[in-house]
């Protein structure tokens, strides 16, 4: 009754009798990025077989890995809707899909829709209603919310090298990205290299954009908050989520996702930050959902600007992410970062460190990822930015290195243009 009361309350204060003052109008916008990139990893990882088996000396180049250098698209098209009716109630639609050439983006596969949503907003807040991402993550504050290029520290160097399950590592998992578990992924899930040609965070994308009820509060004096509630993050789209299995990794019910945000101008020193968090029950195919962690996750974050600079960084700690209870499992990272822009140019360095701890698994050892990132972009004219970015990663895999377990590290380089429209 709480779930039902909390959405219907919030409807009803956003229409107050809402009356059409003309149709609604579409826009269409997006973009087309094209990367050269090229990623050096330790040699037992970069001859790794699709199937996470280390290559034979015959068949060691066969790896996607041992390629020195890849190209890559990224083409996103989305749609628009804005209405406003006769007593300012504003309300639309947004839709955005993949408009790729190959099935390498998981939304391409049967889904080529990445989010889609209904919005009316008005005096009292704003309210979504659809498959889209958390309140948390749109008002959260870190070193990623600022990083150049592909996104430094949460771009995209995890596509050229391989860094998922951690196959040869023992059985370790590593966030290498920042950001809660439901927009980010959970341990493992968010390396995005493309073994045996599929795209391996399948299970991230369903969950980060599963169907929910976000509500947002006006701004004031510069704060603002923001609440969703996910009902089954197996539910995607249609009603055929309703058959939607765990099938591929933890997924979790009931999600209340939060955060608040505040921005602040004093004189030329611009001030943001935020607090976020998240909490759900643990989702399972059959009896063995009481042997499952539930989702427990909180971050802050800070950000400083001033005469074209800045610095800021964040933390976050999840104690419970949706693992074996037993184990203990839980993970926490930081970030740092700074960035200069002039003009046209801008240009960051961010610093990202995260720790995922098993307790008690013997089979799942603790794992550390480090990643350093610096990147550069140019609006060389209105819409089209070239950029550049070298990121430098290192695992630790928590066990001791040894014919079949080695920690990894390397080097990503990037150089790409992106169109926006």
């Amino acid at each position: 009754m709480k779930k039902i009361l909390f959405a219907t309350t919030a409807l009803g204060l956003l229409a107050s009798g809402a009356a059409n003052a003309s149709g609604p109008a579409v826009t269409v916008g997006g973009y087309a990025d094209f990367q050269v990139g090229s990623g050096d990893q330790e040699g037992l990882y970069k001859h790794q077989t699709s199937a996470g088996a280390v290559a034979s000396a015959a068949g060691a180049d066969s790896s996607i890995y041992a390629r020195d250098l890849h190209t890559r698209t990224d083409t996103n098209v989305h749609f628009k809707v804005d209405g406003k009716a006769d007593n300012g109630l504003g309300y639309g639609a947004y839709i955005e899909l993949n408009a790729d050439t190959s099935a390498n983006e998981s939304s391409t596969s049967g889904q080529p829709a990445k989010r889609t949503y209904v919005y009316v907003e008005s005096g009292f807040g704003r309210v979504e209603t659809g498959a889209t991402g958390d309140a948390g993550d749109a008002l959260k504050v870190g070193a990623e919310t600022f990083a150049r290029a592909t996104g430094g520290i949460a771009g995209d160097f995890s596509k050229y090298v391989d860094l998922a399950a951690g196959t040869i590592a023992g059985g370790s998992k590593y966030l290498i990205t920042p950001g809660l578990p439901t927009a980010t992924g959970l341990p493992g899930e968010e390396n995005r290299g493309y073994a045996g040609g599929t795209l391996n965070n399948d299970t991230h994308s369903e969950r980060a954009n599963a169907n929910k009820i976000s509500y947002y509060t006006p701004r004031i004096q510069g704060l603002q908050a923001g609440v969703s509630y996910t009902p089954d993050q197996g539910e995607h789209g249609n009603a055929s989520g309703f058959v939607s299995s765990n099938a591929g990794g933890t997924k979790f019910l009931d999600v209340w996702n939060a955060g608040i945000n505040y921005q602040g101008q004093y004189d030329a020193l611009t001030v943001a930050a935020a607090a976020t968090g998240e909490w759900g029950s643990a989702k399972d195919t059959g009896a063995t959902i009481s042997t499952l962690d539930d989702l427990e996750a909180y971050s802050l974050g800070l950000n400083v600007s001033y005469a074209g600079f800045t610095v800021g960084g964040s933390w976050a700690d999840a104690p419970e992410i949706g693992l074996t209870k037993t184990f203990g499992s839980s993970m926490h990272y930081w970030t740092l970062g700074g960035a200069y822009e002039f003009g046209p140019f801008a240009a960051s360095v961010t610093y990202f460190d995260s720790t995922v701890e098993h307790g008690t698994s013997a089979t799942a050892p603790d794992a550390e990822f480090q990643n350093i990132s610096i990147g550069a972009d140019y609006k060389l004219a209105p819409g089209l930015m070239p950029y550049v970015e070298v990121s430098f990663f290192e695992t630790d895999n928590g066990v001791a290195d040894n014919a079949s377990t080695v920690d990894n590290n390397g080097t990503v380089f990037i150089v790409g243009t992106q169109l926006t429209f």
